[in-house]
C-alpha cells in the first residue's frame, strides 16, 4: 500500500538564477525569471511531492507513474502503478506525495508521472510530465501566467 504524506508549507521555490552552481559555486549568469510557479513537482529525498503554491484548494489530486526499460536486443518492458495515489482537499502551500524512487533500481528506466486534477479554477485536467531516466525531478506544472509547462489534456466533468 502506498504510503500518503501531506506536507504543509514546505517547500519554496527558488528561480535557477538564484541557485547555487555545482561544488557550491555561483550561479551561471541567466536571464531572471519573472514568472512563479502555482502547481509543481519538488523532489524530497527519493520521494517526489506535488506542491500547490496557488491560493485555490485542489478539490482532488491523483497522481501514477509509469515508463519503460530497454533490453540489449531491442526489448521493451514497460512498467506502470498499478495504484495511484488519491488526495481530496490539498490545500494552498501544501504539497503532497506522488511518487517514490528507489536511487539504484530505478536508475535505467525512463520514467512518467501522470497527474489528474480538479479544481474550480482549472477545471478536471490530466497532466503529463516530461519522461527522465531515473525518475521525474523538480518539475513546473502551472505557471502565475497561466501558461501550462506540461501537456494537459482536458477531462470531461
Amino acid at each position: 500500500m502506498k504510503e500518503k504524506k501531506i506536507i504543509s508549507n514546505g517547500f519554496t521555490w527558488l528561480p535557477l538564477e538564484k541557485r547555487g552552481g555545482k561544488f557550491s559555486s555561483p550561479p551561471p549568469p541567466r536571464r531572471a525569471e519573472t514568472r512563479k510557479p502555482l502547481l509543481w513537482l519538488a523532489p524530497y529525498g527519493d520521494e517526489l511531492y506535488f506542491v500547490n503554491s496557488s491560493v485555490e484548494t485542489m478539490d482532488f489530486v491523483q497522481a501514477g507513474g509509469g515508463g519503460y526499460v530497454t533490453g540489449d536486443d531491442d526489448d521493451v518492458i514497460s512498467v506502470s502503478n498499478e495504484n495511484a495515489y488519491e488526495y481530496e482537499n490539498v490545500l494552498a502551500g501544501d504539497a503532497v506525495k506522488v511518487e517514490e524512487y528507489d536511487g539504484f533500481y530505478d536508475l535505467d528506466y525512463i520514467l512518467q508521472v501522470v497527474i489528474t486534477l480538479k479544481s474550480k479554477k482549472l477545471g478536471h485536467c490530466k497532466v503529463f510530465t516530461p519522461p527522465k531516466k531515473g525518475g521525474v525531478g523538480e518539475t513546473i506544472i502551472l505557471w502565475d501566467t497561466g501558461e501550462w509547462a506540461c501537456p494537459v489534456k482536458q477531462l470531461q466533468k
